[in-house]
């Protein structure tokens, strides 16, 4: 018995696929793809959901999702479900060459299965990216809330009224999502991700913003940054890292098809050459020895 709700799921449609593969498609199509979190239950997915169609009378005019099975199952060397993916793709390929040229009504259907089924996937994906920028906005939030009890011993000294501002601004973000969250109200999750959207959808400005508010909280570890001529903006993308995300997840986020050149012009100013040790695990360690932390 599989542990998870998509294995039981994934299990309980290829039961079905014999005697019910209607059952079995509408199972297979509402299943959130959120639930397939790994490439064994992406393949299998495809796998099940391309034979469900075909059981059910409906053509694809190519084979985009059973090659989702397929390149999985032959880079594992999985031979029977690499066979089981062959001769169903054998028989998509050869239904789809039976389909008349004027059946617009088919291939119409066929063309909006496949765009449903691979738009599912990437709102999956994009959802994935937009929590991996909410944790950094969290940290940088979380950073705020320190900023705050340090500045509650030190009085006497003023803090940056600009930083200040961006504190207040992120907390009362914090809030909402906090609220949100603790809330079973669906106009309240929405209210929280608006705010997180306006928060980081002018990039620039969010990097930047980032640097300032780090800068309170870390100045040592700013400041050598800005020693070896970092500018506002690449401090910030700095700063991205050191609060946990990838360089895959940096990339996505400032949108840039640049992101490698930056990248690379930014270690060369860090002093760390093309093959040196991962820059987010460089960047946390020097905030570790500069702050302590």
């Amino acid at each position: 018995m599989h542990d998870s709700d998509a294995e039981r799921l994934l299990d309980n449609a290829e039961a079905h696929l014999e005697m019910h593969p209607d059952s079995a498609f509408v199972e297979l199509d509402s299943l959130d793809r959120s639930q397939l979190n790994t490439s064994a239950l992406r393949a299998r997915h495809a796998l099940l959901y391309s034979i469900a169609l075909e059981k059910c009378g409906i053509s694809m005019m190519n084979d985009s999702i059973i090659n989702i099975a397929l390149d999985y199952y032959s880079n594992k060397g999985d031979q029977e479900n690499t066979e089981t993916a062959r001769i169903w793709r054998k028989i998509i390929l050869e239904h789809a060459g039976t389909v008349a040229i004027a059946d617009t009504l088919q291939r119409q259907n066929s063309r909006i299965i496949q765009e449903r089924y691979a738009d599912k996937f990437e709102l999956v994906e994009k959802r994935r990216q937009a929590w991996a920028i909410i944790v950094a906005a969290l940290g940088a939030l979380a950073s705020c809330i320190m900023i705050i009890r340090r500045y509650a011993y030190r009085l006497k000294q003023k803090p940056d009224d600009e930083a200040m501002e961006l504190i207040r601004q992120r907390l009362a973000v914090l809030d909402k999502v906090l609220a949100s969250h603790i809330s079973s109200d669906d106009k309240a999750y929405r209210i929280s991700e608006e705010e997180i959207e306006n928060l980081i959808a002018d990039r620039e400005s969010f990097l930047i913003s980032t640097k300032i508010v780090f800068k309170e909280n870390h100045p040592k570890f700013i400041s050598i940054l800005e020693q070896k001529g970092l500018t506002d903006w690449e401090t910030g993308y700095c700063c991205l890292y050191t609060l946990g995300l990838k360089g895959k997840e940096v990339g996505e986020f400032i949108q840039k098809k640049r992101h490698y050149i930056i990248s690379s012009e930014i270690r060369k100013k860090l002093g760390l050459g093309e093959h040196d040790t991962n820059i987010g695990i460089w960047l946390r360690r020097l905030l570790s020895e500069t702050e302590g932390i």
